[in-house]
């Protein structure tokens, strides 16, 4: 499948936690265009008809559900659900979005957004804890519950390109916390401490 010229990309399942249909909703306040204030003195319009939502994950019934309801709020020409991808595929979407949209309610890691850093991509993404706590200052983060909300930190991003690049920077040394290597190790350290306090040998 030929990649859009420009989208704004999400991975993973589309369970009701995911937020998905706020993500919709708030990318139809998008279209087909809208004016912004650049540096607050000028303005231009960003024509987003050709702006595309490519949603990644399996097709199970929560994402034939999601299809229903992108047909119901008019944006079949706009989101393209992508179905699964394969590592050097899902690298390439990562690498030629604007930027990963994550706006779930709660999760537990959060992982295609560290994937999406290793791969010099923006990180929009719920303003949730855990998301605090893994991504720190190299994400942008918006209220999952206001669309409003979701939709201006998006348009922002399509205003300011240039302001959120020192953003793509930091990210790739903070992904270098979750090596695999390095959570092994804190994995066994827990272990090893976890033993210890029991007064058992490793």
């Amino acid at each position: 499948m030929k990649l859009p010229e420009e989208y704004f990309l999400y991975v993973g399942n589309a369970y009701p936690h995911k937020n998905l249909e706020r993500l919709l909703q708030a990318f139809l306040k998008l279209n087909p265009s809208t004016t912004l204030r650049v540096d607050g003195e000028r303005s231009r319009t960003v024509k987003t008809q050709n702006l595309k939502l490519i949603l990644v994950g399996n097709e199970d019934f929560f994402h034939r559900r999601l299809v229903d309801y992108v047909k119901r709020l008019g944006l079949t020409d706009d989101v393209i659900f992508w179905g699964q991808a394969k590592r050097g595929e899902l690298n390439s979407l990562y690498q030629a979005a604007i930027a990963l949209v994550f706006p779930s309610l709660m999760e537990g890691f959060g992982l295609p957004a560290v994937e999406a850093m290793a791969n010099h991509c923006l990180v929009l993404v719920s303003d949730i804890p855990v998301f605090h706590e893994i991504l720190g200052e190299v994400a942008i983060y918006f209220n999952p519950y206001d669309t409003s909300d979701m939709a201006g930190k998006i348009k922002d991003v399509l205003r300011n390109p240039q302001k959120y690049e020192i953003f793509k920077k930091r990210g790739l040394t903070q992904v270098r916390k979750y090596s695999w290597s390095k959570l092994a190790s804190q994995t066994l350290k827990v272990y090893e401490d976890f033993l210890a306090s029991k007064g058992q040998p490793f």
